[in-house]
């Protein structure tokens, strides 16, 4: 999916907030005001205990390979390369996240 994850480097983007522990990403409902009065201003995306982890990686400064490993080493996990690149590609489907490249 992502090509050489060890430069590939993830930022988070948009609005969130941290709900004890876990961090809740904000989606605005609409652009325009009077439907964002009627229905609420934002969807509230709940991360669990292991995207937690990963967005406070997601600072421009950490390599998709070195989120990987770290979230291998905490929850050990069997493929983290995959598991990594598939929750950082639903956050960028989402508008949560921008990737940057580094030589």
């Amino acid at each position: 999916m992502l090509n050489a994850p060890e430069r590939i480097y993830p930022l988070r983007k948009g609005r969130w907030t941290l709900e004890g522990d876990h961090v809740v990403l904000l989606k605005p409902k609409s652009r325009f005001k009077i439907l964002r009065f009627l229905w609420g201003e934002n969807f509230r995306i709940h991360l669990d205990e292991k995207g937690s982890f990963v967005w406070g990686l997601l600072d421009g400064t950490h390599s998709v390979k070195e989120i990987a490993r770290k979230l291998g080493e905490k929850f050990s996990l069997e493929n983290p390369l995959e598991s990594t690149q598939n929750f950082l590609a639903a956050l960028y489907r989402g508008g949560f996240l921008e990737f940057r490249e580094k030589y």
